[in-house]
């Protein structure tokens, strides 16, 4: 089983990819940070732990956490992100692992794919085959981001400016997969980086 971490910078457009890798290469199981960082926020227990380690308030009206506000706290100070994340992804990579050995213990997957969004910036200390990295323009990325999210110019430039610039990861990447013009152009790279795959660790 081949281990592949894939990286790019917000609305680059990983989940697309990923969803193309499940479709082209069957075998293919996903392991998508983002999600876990969902449903960790829905924890209790860890959404105390993040408010009592900010010093802040995040309830909403409905009791859960208030997400508009933890946001907008962890872009316009690094030190909160730093502390978020010091809670979020130690917790983040034992999920990975696990889900890992369990693909591996299955027997029936060929490729485990981790979508790790700050794979770099974070320093994921995640053992792999290959580092797959996604990328398009920063001002394509800012248009899909506002577009998709619907955040503010301000907030999405944060939110941008908070990762490695993408030239950077590109520059750190085994692959990278340009998807800065049509879902077809990511669909025919996507092909052809399967079929050097192959090519790559046939026997």
């Amino acid at each position: 089983m081949l281990t592949i971490a894939l990286t790019g910078g917000i609305a680059t457009g990983k989940s697309t990819l990923a969803k193309l890798l499940i479709e082209l290469a069957p075998g293919t199981v996903i392991f998508d940070c983002d999600a876990c960082v969902h449903e960790l926020l829905t924890s209790r227990e860890v959404v105390a732990n993040i408010a009592m380690s900010l010093e802040q308030d995040l309830g909403s009206a409905d009791s859960t956490l208030n997400r508009s506000r933890l946001r907008e706290l962890v872009f316009a100070q690094a030190e909160h992100r730093k502390t978020l994340e010091g809670i979020l992804h130690p917790l983040v990579r034992t999920a990975c692992l696990a889900a890992r050995q369990q693909a591996r213990d299955s027997g029936a997957a060929a490729i485990f794919l981790a979508d790790v969004p700050l794979l770099y910036e974070s320093g994921f200390p995640f053992d792999r085959d290959l580092d797959l990295v996604v990328a398009c323009s920063p001002a394509i990325q800012r248009s899909r981001l506002m577009a998709r999210s619907g955040f503010a110019p301000d907030l999405a430039d944060q939110i941008i400016a908070a990762q490695l610039p993408i030239a950077e990861k590109m520059a750190r990447a085994d692959v990278v997969l340009w998807n800065g013009s049509t879902p077809g152009s990511l669909r025919r790279q996507t092909e052809h980086f399967l079929l050097w795959l192959k090519n790559k660790i046939r026997p």
